[in-house]
């Protein structure tokens, strides 16, 4: 599975940001999370270990979500 960049979603890269620092500021994610990356046509296409790449399709996919209900307005959770 790939993330592919979209109108009006966060581009793969704006969430990669996110993602590795996450884990490089998280001791116990940097410890256990190797963000070694596969590139196609040198780009960024996944990571290389799979569970990072299981971790990165979910961190990817929840912050899609959170920008469309952004996006729709929804109210803040309380």
């Amino acid at each position: 599975m790939d993330i592919v960049d979209r109108a009006g979603a966060p581009t793969k890269e704006y969430m990669r940001k996110y993602f590795e620092a996450m884990v490089t500021q998280t001791e116990s994610l940097r410890k256990s999370t190797p963000l070694d990356i596969i590139k196609i046509n040198g780009e960024f296409h996944h990571y290389a270990d799979p569970d990072t790449d299981t971790m990165w399709l979910g961190f990817a996919l929840g912050m899609r979500c959170a920008a469309r209900i952004n996006t729709a307005g929804a109210p803040q959770c309380q």
